[in-house]
């Protein structure tokens, strides 16, 4: 009986350990998270409060089905609002998953212009002289002209007369003058072809 006791008694003191050693454990990963979010990222999107619920809508929504795998449309307004104090904190020290969840409109012009083919800097802050290069490099390729025209400019001035001898058919009748049948008329050559 003695050794039942101080079995238990044993037991007792490990699982005491094993506890306080878990919440130690716990307060070194808070501290550790605390750290990498160090005041330097302190508002790098910017900063948010309890009133921006609705400025921010698509990006928490976004953000609670993609990183809390929650259904907004389920949450009570209590849910809501704690999910969303969560979201000010994060937003607020720069440790959101992803870049869409600061700015999604930003973010989707951006995915936008990349489906299109279009070149875009890299989203970090980073100065990238390649970059640079590709964009001067593409800026001063040569475009192939764009033809203002499928006609000859002999084709062009012969439309431009014909055009001229309708407005002056027109103005002719308007006086009551006669006016020749192949006045204002273009006329490709097979016309004659017949005669």
């Amino acid at each position: 009986m003695h050794d039942d006791r101080k079995r238990r008694k044993k037991e007792k003191s490990r699982r005491k350990e094993s506890k306080e050693r878990r919440k130690e454990r716990k307060k070194e990963k808070r501290d550790k998270k605390k750290k990498s979010s160090s005041t330097s990222h302190w508002g790098k999107y910017g900063i948010i409060t309890e009133i921006d619920v609705f400025t921010k809508r698509s990006e928490f929504h976004a953000w609670l089905v993609e990183e809390r795998k929650l259904n907004p449309e389920t949450l009570s307004k209590d849910q809501e609002r704690k999910a969303f104090a969560h979201f000010i904190e994060d937003f607020n020290t720069a440790t959101l998953p992803h870049e869409k969840f600061y700015n999604m409109e930003k973010y989707e012009r951006r995915m936008d212009a990349l489906r299109q083919g279009e070149f875009l800097p890299p989203a970090e802050d980073v100065y990238d002289p390649e970059a640079d290069m590709r964009v001067i490099t593409g800026a001063h390729k040569k475009k192939a002209p764009e033809r203002e025209s499928y006609m000859s400019r002999e084709q062009l001035e012969e439309l431009r007369k014909v055009q001229n001898e309708r407005v002056q058919v027109s103005k002719m009748k308007l006086l009551g003058m006669d006016v020749k049948q192949t006045m204002g008329v273009r006329m490709d050559g097979t016309a004659f072809d017949d005669l």
